[in-house]
């Protein structure tokens, strides 16, 4: 059945999604790319899946989800005055910072090929399974080595790009398992956004066949003509938990996933 997640809004996985990268340059392409991950999964294993690319993202997300929109450009404005009040000094790892930036770079131009492409050709598709194939051992190394790195060590933008190859290690849970304890027990989730720590919490506990915590995790459902949440705990309260660390309501979020994979989707 087929699965989507914001990522695994995501660059990925886009569907994939994150207060991080939307301070960043170019964050509308990656609010586009939230979705690829899924969308790569499903065109290497032959599910049908549509994912809408180019301009005409915008401007439907503006005209049938307003309320997301206003969200994304607040997130995007408090990211930006927050490191503009706390700037970091120069990274203490600068030779890591650079290999992370190297791989999330690979791992980032693989994806946007994807949307480029409209999701067409599962060679592309099989590329990004061999970019995030060479990440892995990188990313596992560094962890075992010194654990995950940190803003001080490689900066805001190490920290995105080490989060995006663990994101993308699905092939590993239980490093995703590991990585997402470490960012437990450190303030701020390390330095993770609130997007990127409740997908990685909702991708493990349903690797681990639990139930999902903020239902960043969809399914296809009814002939794969709608989408609709994976099993979650508490479905009624899934909005105060999400606000609670600063997500937008399920609604919300359930209308991007429609209008990125032009499938409608419900909360």
């Amino acid at each position: 059945m087929p699965v989507f997640a914001t990522g695994c809004l995501s660059p990925a996985c886009q569907c994939c999604s994150r207060v991080g990268q939307f301070a960043s340059r170019g964050s509308t392409q990656m609010r586009k790319s939230w979705a690829v991950a899924t969308v790569v999964a499903l065109m290497v294993s032959g599910g049908p899946a549509t994912a809408q690319a180019g301009d005409d993202w915008d401007a439907q997300m503006a005209k049938q989800c307003p309320d997301m929109v206003a969200w994304m450009h607040a997130k995007e404005a408090e990211v930006t005055a927050d490191r503009k009040a706390h700037p970091l000094g120069k990274p203490s790892e600068p030779e890591l910072r650079v290999g992370l930036l190297k791989m999330g770079d690979a791992d980032q131009k693989a994806r946007n090929a994807v949307i480029a492409d409209g999701y067409k050709h599962q060679e592309l598709a099989k590329t990004v399974l061999a970019v995030d194939a060479r990440n892995l051992p990188r990313i596992k190394q560094i962890d075992t080595v010194q654990g995950f790195p940190t803003p001080v060590q490689v900066g805001n933008n190490g920290v995105r790009a080490a989060f995006i190859l663990v994101q993308h290690a699905d092939r590993d849970p239980a490093f995703q398992a590991h990585v997402l304890d470490e960012l437990k027990s450190r303030p701020d989730q390390g330095g993770v956004g609130a997007q990127d720590y409740a997908l990685l919490t909702d991708r493990v506990l349903l690797a681990q066949h639990k139930l999902q915590r903020y239902g960043t995790q969809f399914t296809a459902t009814d002939g794969k003509t709608q989408m609709q949440p994976r099993p979650m705990e508490d479905p009624a309260n899934a909005d105060k938990r999400r606000a609670a660390i600063g997500l937008p309501p399920l609604a919300d979020y359930a209308c991007m996933l429609g209008v990125t994979y032009r499938v409608p989707a419900k909360s």
